[in-house]
């Protein structure tokens, strides 16, 4: 098993209860947990955990910025 470091842009390196949507705080694990379930877009990942839909992103995401990017990443990693 590869060991990353952890890096808030790379969701590979994310542990499960790390943040991914620091405004509502919404871990990786619940993000995960949605798709699993179903939620297959960024829209349904929004209504499904609440995700994506803050207003803080700029002060609160170690980013900088909005956290659908790393949401699309988790996606795209859990549908394979």
């Amino acid at each position: 098993m590869k060991f990353f470091a952890k890096r808030f842009d790379d969701v590979r390196t994310l542990a499960p209860q790390d943040l991914i949507c620091y405004c509502c705080d919404v871990d990786k694990r619940t993000i995960e947990q949605a798709i699993r379930s179903g939620a297959r877009t960024l829209a349904a990942i929004k209504e499904k955990t609440g995700a994506c839909t803050g207003s803080d992103c700029k002060e609160k995401n170690p980013n900088g910025r909005c956290c659908s990017k790393e949401i699309l990443q988790l996606i795209e990693l859990v549908k394979r």
